[in-house]
């Protein structure tokens, strides 16, 4: 049984991360989509960020990010190139504070 959504065609679905890639054709170009649902990472930031107050210790968790989004931003790469000030002005900035899970600047 294949599914729709429209003219794309589901060719793969993860049921632990919701993504799914669909798949377009118009005889000239093939097409994917990839769909990240992220309403269960923002709702569960923002009760995160809530707790956060009450924590105490010297680590916490300071943003829970979707790959698609850590990738596409270059998180991931300046991340793993150690470029700290980058990953912290990126972190700090307000566009991205659905990705925090405390508040405060990092």
């Amino acid at each position: 049984m294949d599914i729709y959504d429209g003219s794309w065609k589901l060719i793969s679905y993860d049921p632990e991360t919701g993504r799914t890639i669909w798949y377009l054709s118009d005889n000239q170009w093939d097409v994917y989509r990839i769909d990240y649902p992220v309403s269960q990472i923002l709702d569960l930031n923002q009760a995160c960020a809530v707790s956060a107050g009450e924590k105490r210790g010297d680590w916490q968790r300071i943003a829970s990010v979707p790959l698609s989004v850590l990738r596409s931003s270059h998180l991931l790469q300046a991340h793993s190139e150690g470029d700290d000030q980058w990953v912290s002005k990126w972190l700090n900035n307000r566009d991205n504070a659905s990705w925090r899970t405390s508040e405060g600047c990092v």
